[in-house]
């Protein structure tokens, strides 16, 4: 059904890519919606760092306008209280709005309930993409699919604010690696995405860009289970698997039956495991470990993701695995548990 829905898609937006890569990419909008509830004369919203305001008449309001590409905003109600991000875009969006006022020890609080009705390519690609990385786990093999996928969906869309959302978020949890990021980039319109997001995607390359396929992994001081200061690197072996966790990951301990097997199957021929907790709390990592008794090397960050090494190497999302040589040099990254066993076989035999 979903891979219908896509080919639907991608066919009825061809015939506007023609007009997109000419003269102008303006998307005329109508913004409008009911509100239920107490709600004061106007509404507001935040898009390309402006705010725009409409009055509010028998609890409906209306926003026209235009943008130059979809275009990411949020509904401001205060300086406290604003919406989940919708888009702007070439079509009629409609919105329903309902506030509730909860009470929390005597004081009356607002809560704003908002729900995009109908209106914008947006809501579907947003539900269609995420629910394909959702079903596709970190490997080698999936790289390929989500760089096919990605690269399909800028083409129809080459200036759309969410991919380049997206194109961040993959950036941080490592969903794909540092050229396919840069060569996706490449084909996008960035000048028309959001700032933010940019800076992150920036700041997340600027990390991959030292941890490729190839680089080589530096000494970091972590913590072992008697509480001694270790060189991550001091017990490296021929090949080694360096597992990125924490004791509530449960993909992370659900994966360590698997590890188990490929461990034993190459531990006599040269290679190790170690695992990497970013727990802050010792007592929890402790008692995760003694729960599995895993025959590797169990070490620790001190600080969690904010220590050293993960912010070094932009450590966002759990688990990451990191292959590597004995001198730290970096043979794969994310590869599924099959995948390890099948590099490893080839690498020892």
């Amino acid at each position: 059904m979903k891979k219908t829905f896509f080919a639907i898609l991608s066919l009825a937006l061809l015939s506007c890519m023609q007009p997109l890569e000419k003269k102008s990419t303006t998307q005329n909008y109508v913004l409008k919606g009911t509100i239920n509830g107490e709600f004061d004369d106007y509404i507001k919203i935040k898009y390309d760092n402006q705010l725009d305001s409409v009055e509010v008449i028998n609890n409906i309001f209306l926003f026209e306008g235009e943008v130059n590409s979809p275009s990411a905003f949020r509904f401001q109600f205060d300086s406290i209280n604003s919406s989940e991000v919708f888009y702007l875009e070439n079509d009629t969006l409609i919105f329903d709005i309902i506030i509730d006022e909860p009470q929390l020890e005597g004081d009356v609080f607002k809560d704003y309930n908002i729900k995009q009705l109908n209106g914008g390519e947006t809501p579907k690609l947003k539900t269609y993409l995420s629910d394909f990385i959702a079903s596709t786990s970190k490997s080698k093999k999936n790289r390929d699919l989500i760089l096919n996928k990605m690269d399909s969906l800028i083409k129809v869309y080459p200036n759309h604010d969410y991919l380049g959302k997206v194109l961040s978020e993959m950036s941080m949890k490592q969903d794909l690696l540092y050229n396919d990021i840069r060569s996706l980039v490449s084909k996008l319109d960035v000048d028309k995405l959001s700032s933010q997001d940019v800076d992150i995607l920036e700041k997340y390359q600027n990390k991959r860009r030292k941890y490729q396929i190839g680089s080589q992994i530096p000494s970091f001081d972590l913590i072992s289970i008697t509480g001694d200061t270790v060189d991550l690197k001091s017990d490296f072996s021929k090949y080694n698997l360096i597992q990125f966790w924490n004791s509530w990951c449960e993909k992370c301990k659900d994966q360590q039956e698997e590890l188990l097997q490929v461990y034993q199957n190459y531990n006599f021929k040269g290679f190790e495991i170690i695992s990497v907790s970013l727990d802050t709390n010792r007592e929890d990592w402790l008692t995760a470990v003694s729960q599995k008794s895993v025959p590797w090397t169990s070490l620790r960050v001190k600080n969690g993701f904010t220590g050293e090494l993960p912010t070094e190497m932009g450590i966002t999302d759990l688990p990451q695995y990191y292959l590597v040589d004995k001198n730290g040099r970096i043979i794969e990254i994310n590869l599924s548990i099959n995948e390890l066993n099948t590099i490893l076989s080839a690498l020892m035999n």
